[in-house]
């Protein structure tokens, strides 16, 4: 074999995994079209809507924490509490909570939580929180604190749960708004343009077994049956466990097509690097061949190698086909990104969008290791997902969420 067969078999290989991404972009389109259409505009007279407690573990003050928190509090819902948990009365958001509690005694609840018998201090607090109402409470809703809500999200994810007995958890994917300058774009632009069509394409082909954190409804009768949360408090994908075991109990889950915004604020560039490296190594600990075989997910390197190899190898047709390939996935994700957040991709993200790719391949090539920093301690990720600290101080001080 000549070099420039060698080069044009591997230029072909890399044309290959270009058209592997851009397929990866419509089944990413698919999903989204098919949660949208999954949506029921049936009316619910408040008399036919059960009483749901809202469990919300929070640690410090985070960015629009107010009008986060109101778009809970401001609910288009008949009957419902939220239990806002926080590990000590100092907590920086305890005085909003207790104003909050004082101006909406029918709805809000500061509960501290001082126990720490887990590495997962969320659902520490979780845990605790829920052993006092599971058994006099129909339905259970955990929900992060730096997320913020239409006044219809109450209503939206419980049509699925009422609608169907055998559904065990209702869950929201959410999408990024940034609220700041480089870092937190880039941090929006990696959740909307990488993990929610991840999400979106295992929509499309697999019934959902894991739910997605920042919102997770529960039938109580189905988290009864696993137990409820205790046995979550060494894990960092609580979320993923958690849907885990209600679908091998039996119970459906269900995506609602409502997707929850996530203000993200300016941070480090170093965080968001950080941040991207710890959730792919928790990732590929969760799944690790799918999480291998993502790599075929970002078209980028493939099709760059497909171009270096067409031009060296003196074959343009191979590197005009590995554009061609990447015009039709930019194309692809702007549209996604149209639909999802109302922001296509303009000339203007360029530098945006090349940063987005470098990190999501450095985040994948470091997804391998199983150490992570998390919150100022270090834990080594064991196979499934449980945490064991590296740090003994972290054996007493629990991480946080």
């Amino acid at each position: 074999m000549t070099s420039g067969e060698l080069f044009d078999l591997a230029g072909g290989f890399g044309l290959l995994g270009g058209f592997l991404g851009v397929v990866f972009d419509g089944a990413a389109l698919f999903g989204a079209d098919r949660l949208l259409r999954s949506r029921r505009d049936i009316w619910m007279p408040d008399g036919a809507l059960p009483p749901v407690v809202m469990i919300k573990p929070v640690r410090g003050l985070d960015h629009g924490a107010r009008d986060n928190y109101l778009s809970f509090i401001h609910q288009d819902y008949p009957s419902f509490r939220i239990l806002f948990t926080v590990d000590s009365p100092a907590d920086p958001a305890a005085s909003l909570i207790r104003e909050l509690e004082r101006e909406f005694p029918d709805k809000v609840e500061l509960v501290v939580v001082s126990e720490r018998t887990g590495q997962n201090r969320k659902m520490n607090k979780v845990a605790a929180v829920a052993r006092e109402i599971l058994s006099s409470s129909s339905y259970i809703l955990v929900n992060d604190s730096d997320i913020r809500v239409p006044p219809s999200y109450l209503r939206e994810i419980m049509r699925p749960m009422l609608a169907d007995p055998k559904v065990g958890a209702v869950t929201c994917m959410q999408r990024g708004i940034p609220e700041g300058g480089f870092p937190s774009r880039l941090a929006a632009l990696m959740l909307n343009s990488e993990a929610i069509p991840q999400g979106l394409v295992a929509y499309a082909l697999l019934p959902l077994t894991y739910l997605y954190g920042p919102t997770m409804l529960f039938s109580a009768e189905a988290l009864r049956s696993i137990g409820g949360f205790d046995a979550m408090k060494d894990y960092l994908a609580d979320d993923y466990h958690l849907g885990r075991l209600i679908h091998e109990k039996g119970y459906r889950i269900v995506l609602s097509h409502l997707m929850v915004d996530a203000r993200i604020r300016d941070e480090s560039l170093s965080g968001v690097i950080a941040h991207e490296v710890r959730w792919a190594r928790t990732y590929s600990s969760l799944r690790p061949l799918g999480y291998t075989l993502s790599i075929f997910s970002r078209p980028f390197l493939f099709c760059l190698l497909a171009v270096i190899l067409g031009g060296i190898g003196g074959n343009p047709a191979i590197a005009f086909g590995a554009v061609g390939l990447y015009v039709l996935h930019l194309a692809l994700t702007s549209y996604l990104l149209r639909e999802i957040v109302g922001h296509p991709l303009s000339h203007k993200d360029l530098s945006l969008w090349i940063s987005r790719e470098l990190l999501s391949l450095y985040a994948y090539l470091m997804s391998f290791g199983r150490s992570i920093l998390w919150r100022g301690y270090r834990y080594r990720i064991l196979p499934g997902g449980a945490l064991r600290p590296l740090d003994p101080k972290s054996t007493t001080e629990a991480a946080t969420h």
